[in-house]
């Protein structure tokens, strides 16, 4: 057997941990928790492996790097982390490890700060019973958001390509592979290679081969010889689903010696820069995996390394993805990325991702519902087509209602109000969610935990309430705060037969002197965690010691009072008029007026608002004098205390009413006539609801002509005759049709031209169902305004985000199951370029858009 020989110097950025193989005998094979047999990942006792998780990196990069700014303590901050991931039951942590950071030129390993830190990480988890599977090789800079600060590492010069191609760059590899693996965690005494806690290894994040296919697996046999060389007999996981759907590729990887194939999933594209307000539920109905027929993929592992719904804010992808992935056959699956609380007010280390317990606490319940269904499905499962799949096992998903809620008999989770009941509430024994359900009213909008002792003891955890602040998906900054957490006391009452409507409540955690009894079943409580029991004797009677206390909250700014509003911008007489504000501050409720007027009015009339809900106040308007006349409406809202006096926007002192206010503007709605054109689309003002669809052949670019702002969709593609997606849009914001008068609009105006020859474009409408409704009609190249009848518009193919892996599909449906299109459910549309006879010659393609608009005709 070769032995290894250790050289300790001290170099710059760290200690240099330089390994070398005495001789070329590999070293006899260390024990591994898991094997693959038959494509399947098992224990050591032949039970399949289920992991669900997320991908965390505190460690490295822009994390790493954003605590020190902020002047904080790394190990408290994965303390907090990873108590919180494992509150949400997940078993599964992936990182890709930045070796710019953790090597030298020629792949020598730096026992430096980020390489403690993952120690301490690795040893955190493990003893959360949370499983791990490495990548040693990120390839990518650390430096995102922010550009790439100087690195020491070995694949600093090299693309991706050349990391496969370059003798040197092979070489570094392979030496820091040896050293990487078989170096020893300071905290477990455990290398990588010898851990049964880290369960597999993925090689390499992401690669990109250009050789051919058999000398890329020759490359991959290289790997796996290196690795394998130093005893690890644990599986060894390549990345199947970059190179995209490169048959050739996957065909000889699974004919190498590799153990397990690794596939991402990001069906929203990525990194649009606002939020994606559209249902995406259909694009998760079924995972596509072209290298299913192949035979020698069929014995192979398979993991997701990475997964995510990105830019998206609803709380029902998750377990849709899970399900997907088992009836895939996956058996692990780790969310990108999990944000670190201290960092995650701001959403700035990964901005088109958007995860934590505390910021957002629906998305993370239905994850947590996700890894139930992920732990529970069989491999074998077949999952209903959209929409009946958003029914299936103990899981039902409602767009709608923003609502993941899940009931297997013994636990009961919800990301949202919901009003199922349970199916076995005596035999529950795990109750988590947000908002109230029949069993727990709770007056916040934190996230829940209630955890069974015994019959008559609970264990409860209360998180604190978020106010969202602005779209937490713009382009990254840690000075903008997008969210913000109040520790308010909430009105809790519980339906649990075995408390009773007395119970007693005990805090528990550091700091937490609550001591009180239940009346009616209603007590107040604050973010902690407490012992509830149907009485004081059982309360005495329970070792509290024995019970976990931890309790971990981030570093948080002082509550100051903020009003948040989404104004309208445009509505017709005897539409609606609802407005609605969130408030938080220091103070569980306020007094909140709506001050309003015509434009051009001097005085306001001033309408106290009702509370409805957590943190939320509303009201409507009469349809009747003097609401009934076309204007602008201008407003504000004021907020009163014991202590003063706010008024928004712009949160300044005093009211309108004052004769000395100092406004810094107001909210404004054009209340125009009865009847008038609705615009659905402005390219001046809303290019942020634009997205790309899959395979797009057009790049969206607002511009300006006699026409006023257009956009402009032109072909870059060379085959100008072929079939193209042009683009996807939803709704702005501030142009939504929840509670208009829709009811005499039958036709779609669009002001648009061709901008070759005369064309033909489909035009899709896309309802709250996520799916689109449509027809085709002939585009002239001079300007016209083109009028689609709606009762036209037919069930049709739904253009899918850019999604990755890039052999996703480019659209789904239609499905037999669509329904007619309620225009209030009208979420955005969709744009297609039908195919032309190929003997036609074109010099340019596309279309120009100035307008679109529902009418009356």
């Amino acid at each position: 057997m070769s032995k290894l020989k250790t050289l300790t110097l001290l170099i710059a950025g760290g200690l240099l941990v330089a390994s070398a193989r005495s001789g070329a005998e590999q070293q006899a094979a260390l024990p591994t928790p898991t094997k693959v047999v038959a494509g399947e990942l098992q224990w050591n006792d032949g039970s399949a492996v289920k992991l669900f998780g997320v991908n965390y990196g505190l460690p490295f990069a822009y994390g790493y790097r954003a605590i020190n700014k902020l002047g904080l303590d790394h190990k408290a901050s994965i303390d907090m982390d990873v108590d919180h991931i494992d509150r949400l039951k997940l078993d599964a942590w992936r990182v890709h490890m930045w070796d710019r950071l953790l090597s030298n030129k020629q792949g020598d390993l730096l026992d430096n700060e980020h390489l403690e830190l993952f120690d301490y990480l690795l040893m955190k988890l493990q003893q959360k019973n949370i499983k791990a599977i490495v990548t040693p090789i990120a390839w990518w800079g650390s430096g995102y958001p922010e550009p790439d600060p100087v690195e020491p590492g070995f694949a600093v010069g090299y693309s991706k390509q050349e990391m496969n191609l370059e003798p040197a760059a092979i070489a570094a590899t392979h030496n820091y592979l040896r050293q990487l693996l078989a170096y020893k965690n300071r905290y477990t005494g455990k290398s990588v290679a010898e851990d049964p806690e880290v369960i597999a290894i993925e090689l390499f994040n992401e690669p990109n081969h250009r050789q051919a296919a058999e000398e890329s697996a020759a490359y991959v046999e290289s790997l796996l010889a290196t690795v394998r060389d130093l005893g690890v007999s644990k599986p060894l996981f390549y990345n199947i689903s970059e190179q995209g759907n490169d048959q050739a590729f996957a065909t000889a990887l699974c004919n190498s010696s590799v153990d397990g194939v690794a596939y991402q999933w990001y069906p929203t594209g990525l990194v649009k820069n606002s939020a994606l307000n559209s249902n995406m539920l259909p694009s998760v109905a079924h995972y596509t995996n072209p290298f299913a027929p192949i035979e020698a993929c069929q014995n192979k592992a398979k993991m997701v390394y990475e997964f995510d719904a990105a830019d998206i804010n609803n709380s029902v992808m998750y377990p849709a993805m899970a399900r997907s992935f088992r009836e895939a056959g996956f058996q692990w699956a780790t969310q990108f990325a999990y944000d670190p609380a201290e960092l995650a007010q701001t959403n700035s280390e990964y901005n088109t991702h958007y995860l934590n317990l505390l910021y957002t606490p629906s998305k993370a319940i239905s994850l947590m519902i996700a890894g139930e269904e992920f732990r529970q499905l069989p491999s074998d499962y077949q999952a209903a087509d959209y929409p009946a799949s958003n029914t299936f096992s103990n899981t039902y998903l409602n767009y709608d209602k923003d609502l993941s809620h899940f009931d297997d008999g013994s636990q009961y989770y919800y990301s949202n109000h919901t009003d199922i009941a349970p199916k076995s509430p005596q035999q529950l024994t795990q109750i988590a969610g947000v908002g109230s359900s029949p069993l727990v009213e709770y007056s916040g909008n934190g996230a829940y935990f209630l955890d069974k002792l015994q019959d008559g003891v609970w264990r409860l955890e209360v998180y604190p309430d978020v106010l969202s602040l602005q779209d937490p998906h713009q382009s990254s900054s840690l000075k903008r705060e997008v969210s913000r957490l109040y520790l308010h006391a909430r009105k809790l009452k519980l339906n649990l037969t075995d408390l009773g409507q007395g119970f007693v409540v005990q805090g528990i955690n550091n700091g937490n002197d609550l001591h009180t009894q239940a009346k009616e079943g209603q007590v107040s409580v604050s973010p902690g965690v407490y012992l509830i029991g149907a009485s004081q004797a059982v309360i005495t009677s329970t070792d509290i010691d024995s019970l976990d206390k931890q309790y971990y909250l981030p570093h948080t700014v002082s509550p100051e009072l903020e009003l948040i509003h989404q104004p309208q911008r445009q509505r017709n007489v005897g539409d609606k008029l609802t407005f609605e504000v969130q408030v938080a501050g220091p103070n569980n409720h306020y007094d909140v007026q709506l001050f309003i007027r015509y434009q051009g009015h001097r005085d306001f009339t001033i309408i106290p608002m009702q509370a409805a809900g957590t943190d939320n106040y509303k009201l409507s308007l009469p349809n009747s004098n003097p609401w009934d006349q076309p204007g602008v409406l201008e407003y504000a809202f004021v907020i009163k205390d014991e202590e003063q006096q706010l008024s928004w926007p712009g949160k300044q002192s005093g009211s309108p009413a004052d004769w000395d206010y100092v406004d810094s503007g107001f909210f404004h709605t054009l209340l125009t006539p009865a009847a008038t054109p609705i615009r659905l689309f402005d390219p001046a003002t809303d290019r942020a609801a634009v997205f790309n669809p899959k395979s797009a052949v057009a790049w969206p670019a607002t511009s300006a002509t006699e026409e006023g702002a257009t956009l402009k969709l032109a072909y870059f593609s060379d085959n100008l005759n072929a079939a193209g997606s042009l683009l996807r849009a939803t709704l702005a914001n501030d142009n939504q049709l929840s509670g208009r008068n829709l009811s005499d609009y039958n036709g779609l105006a669009i002001r648009v031209r061709s901008l070759g020859k005369a064309d033909k474009v489909q035009l899709g409408l896309i309802g709250q169902d996520g799916l689109a409704y449509g027809t085709d009609f002939p585009v002239p190249n001079e300007w016209k305004t083109l009028v689609i009848p709606l009762k036209e518009l037919r069930p049709i193919g739904t253009l899918m985000a850019n999604a990755y892996p890039s052999f996703m599909p480019i659209s789904v449906g239609p499905h037999d199951s669509q329904t007619k299109l309620a225009l209030e459910a009208i979420t955005g549309f969709q744009l297609i370029m039908p195919a032309l006879p190929s003997n036609r010659k074109l010099q340019h393609r596309g279309v120009e858009i100035a307008e679109m608009a529902l009418i009356q005709y």
